[in-house]
């Protein structure tokens, strides 16, 4: 019998251990030329079970001002899902070049100045899981991390200045 309990209670960590390296994970990447780099790895399953305790205002994201384009919205992500790969819109002024196109299943925007650089990758099917969980002018946010499980190996956002650099990805 105390052979059985050593066994379920060494078993125990093992199975947690491997859940939380099985999962998703979204990480974030701070470098600074003045600062140490900062690494946050947060899993995604671990993120959903501290929203459970979580107050009311973090489990939801009041956006009045979408009611209005949710539905257009919806559509214009339907039709960019089955849409070709390319430029869908570029703008150029002196100090900054813009461009937002579709690559794959996702949507690209990047900004090039001459002291920053920022891109932002978002998956089609994961901003139409987010758009179709709004309801009554709010986003669920335990919705919007279902949704960021769907991705696997992807950067999200990053961003880099002559000082600073920020990547967050899933993994």
């Amino acid at each position: 019998m105390l052979k059985v309990a050593g066994i379920v209670a060494l078993s125990v960590p093992l199975v947690l251990v491997g859940a939380l390296l099985s999962s998703t994970w979204v990480i974030v990447d701070v470098r600074s030329v003045d600062a140490p780099r900062i690494i946050v790895p947060v899993p995604l399953g671990l993120a959903r079970t501290a929203l459970a305790f979580a107050p009311d205002e973090a489990r939801r994201i009041d956006l009045p001002e979408l009611e209005d384009y949710a539905d257009v919205a919806e559509e214009i992500v339907e039709e960019l899902i089955d849409a070709a790969d390319g430029v869908l819109v570029e703008a150029h002024d002196r100090d900054e070049r813009i461009s937002i196109s579709k690559g794959g299943d996702a949507i690209e925007i990047r900004v090039e100045g001459d002291d920053e650089e920022v891109s932002v990758r978002i998956p089609l099917t994961v901003a139409a899981d987010v758009l179709d969980s709004y309801r009554d002018d709010v986003l669920e946010t335990r919705e919007a991390l279902e949704a960021l499980s769907s991705i696997s190996r992807s950067e999200l956002v990053h961003v880099r200045t002559e000082n600073e650099e920020v990547r967050v990805w899933i993994w």
